[in-house]
């Protein structure tokens, strides 16, 4: 005989005599340390061309320095 006991039930909720799936749960509060880095992996990802303008033009400064030297 077939059985579904291994089977995984979905968690219902009656509201107003309806059956309804209940809403997700709220996702666990991210502590301080991790806002902060999180935070700013989004400036340095948000700024990345300006990041390598910058380093480009100290490369091209520095190239310019070593090449004008006698």
């Amino acid at each position: 005989m077939l059985t579904f006991d291994s089977l995984p039930q979905a968690r219902v909720v009656r509201a107003g005599g309806h059956l309804v799936t209940p809403p997700p749960a709220p996702p666990a509060p991210r502590s301080a340390m991790n806002e902060k880095i999180r935070e700013a992996l989004a400036v340095a990802v948000g700024l990345w061309p300006l990041t390598a303008v910058m380093v480009l033009s100290f490369a091209l400064l520095a190239l310019t320095g070593l090449y004008s030297s006698p």
